[in-house]
């Protein structure tokens, strides 16, 4: 059956990819669609094989099984494949002693000098960049490497953008800087696939997600989808925490439940669940202070679906 043509084929499939090192397989059958358009989040703890995956997408490292299409193209052949993709693994390789504006002319002069000085120039105002352009990028911060490293993949004028932890060492500005520039390129048509430690920018700017533990992805689709499945999250006030606890935990719709300074904090698998919660707690004497539903995360759904640890210091097992 013969290919797909470009306009027709999906920006990333892959289908049963595995990699190993050794003994070690650090990627174990994965499967990915990355539909035209999304802002797709690649997701999992460290060494889950997310970096792994992505330097097989871009042609890399070889694997040892399964199939990658890149807008229906084998990246096993790169110079066919890479054409109108893009991107950086963990951080941009870029000559530091150079200027930034350098480094960006001597990008677009391998790539056949499609991109002339004009577009050089709209690519350092895109990330901001401009006024420095003409400094060593030794003298960059990291946040400001990123940004030029993210102008070097944009001055190809791609259809899809791989990024490889694109906040790394980036400030609190910068990072709401980032999340503007992908939203924006987003906007004008452009696909990208990126993995991110930061969650809770994830959930700002991706529209669909995969998340990889252990070498295999344990749950991919839309974000919205997928945080409105794992349940609704509550926190409640009573008047004696222990007794509630002690109440609530034999409760079949009862999950997660932990306790959070002067709170118990669970999900319900449904609202309808919220009746019997309090039938249970009025049952064993408890009085309800307060019982509130808090909106799902992104990050509640990756600890469930990874088994990692919550964040240090804010929460407190219930004691059994």
């Amino acid at each position: 059956m013969a290919a797909p043509a470009f306009d027709e084929a999906k920006p990333v499939e892959v289908r049963g990819l595995v990699k190993r090192y050794g003994r070690l397989i650090a990627v174990d059958g994965v499967d990915l669609t990355v539909e035209r358009g999304d802002v797709y989040g690649f997701l999992g703890p460290n060494g889950a094989g997310k970096t792994t995956t992505l330097r097989m997408l871009l042609g890399l490292i070889r694997r040892d099984g399964g199939s990658i299409r890149l807008f229906g193209r084998d990246p096993a052949d790169p110079l066919h494949a890479l054409a109108g993709v893009a991107g950086f693994i963990e951080e941009p390789r870029l000559y530091p002693y150079l200027s930034g504006r350098a480094n960006l002319q001597l990008l677009a002069a391998l790539d056949r000098g499609r991109a002339g000085r004009a577009q050089v120039d709209e690519v350092l105002e895109l990330v901001e960049l401009r006024e420095r352009a003409g400094d060593r990028v030794s003298q960059y911060s990291q946040g400001m490497r990123q940004r030029l490293g993210l102008a070097s993949c944009l001055i190809r004028r791609p259809s899809l953008l791989l990024l490889d932890e694109p906040a790394n060492g980036v400030d609190p500005g910068g990072i709401r800087f980032l999340r503007a520039l992908l939203r924006r390129l987003s906007d004008e048509g452009m696909t990208i696939l990126l993995s991110s430690h930061l969650l809770a920018e994830v959930q700002e700017v991706c529209n669909r997600v995969a998340v990889i533990n252990n070498g295999r992805v344990v749950k991919e689709g839309a974000l919205a989808d997928l945080v409105a499945a794992g349940g609704h999250a509550y926190r409640l006030q009573a008047t004696n925490l222990p007794s509630a606890a002690d109440a609530l935990r034999p409760l079949e719709g009862v999950q997660e439940l932990r306790r959070e300074d002067d709170e118990l904090v669970f999900t319900l698998g449904s609202g309808d669940d919220t009746v019997e919660v309090t039938r249970a707690l009025a049952a064993a004497g408890v009085g309800i202070s307060a019982l509130v539903r808090e909106q799902a995360t992104l990050e509640d759904l990756f600890f469930r679906l990874t088994g990692a640890a919550a964040p240090a210091g804010d929460r407190e097992a219930v004691a059994a």
